[in-house]
């Protein structure tokens, strides 16, 4: 009985066939071709997250963006890893490793806004009566 699954365990996947490489490869294709841009995006938030960091109200966005930009280099890494090998069996798996990253990517960018956006509200709800603009951001924002 143990002997089954060390068997199955042993084989390792078949490479894709030429039609089925060719395929991989132009499916993958947009996204390789971009990989320069998310080294250039992971390198911007980078330094985002560095600066942040500095302040601390900006702190715990400085971690996301500092994850961001992580799996940014690491997606383009994977894709560009794919790229050189369609045929080969990892070549799927690093393609995707990828767009995992890139799906964790958008997540967290889409948290880290809708953060933003209420903290942005919370302080202009706190800040309006210090203005004298009413007490509301509706007073606020009808500028009276």
């Amino acid at each position: 009985m143990v002997s089954e699954p060390a068997a199955f365990a042993d084989t390792a996947p078949a490479p894709l066939s030429a039609s089925e490489a060719a395929a991989f490869a132009a499916s993958i294709a947009p996204l390789a071709q971009a990989t320069g841009w998310m080294r250039a995006c992971g390198v911007l938030n980078g330094v985002l997250a560095v600066l942040l960091a500095i302040t601390i109200i900006g702190l715990p966005f400085a971690g996301a963006l500092g994850w961001v930009a992580f799996l940014e280099f690491r997606a383009a890494s994977r894709l560009d890893a794919a790229r050189r090998r369609p045929a080969a069996p990892e070549g799927l798996g690093l393609a995707t490793a990828a767009v995992n990253d890139i799906a964790v990517h958008y997540i967290i960018q889409a948290v880290t806004t809708l953060v933003m956006v209420l903290l942005f509200l919370l302080l202009l709800s706190l800040i309006a009566p210090l203005l004298g603009h009413g007490s509301s951001i509706q007073d606020l924002l009808r500028g009276g």
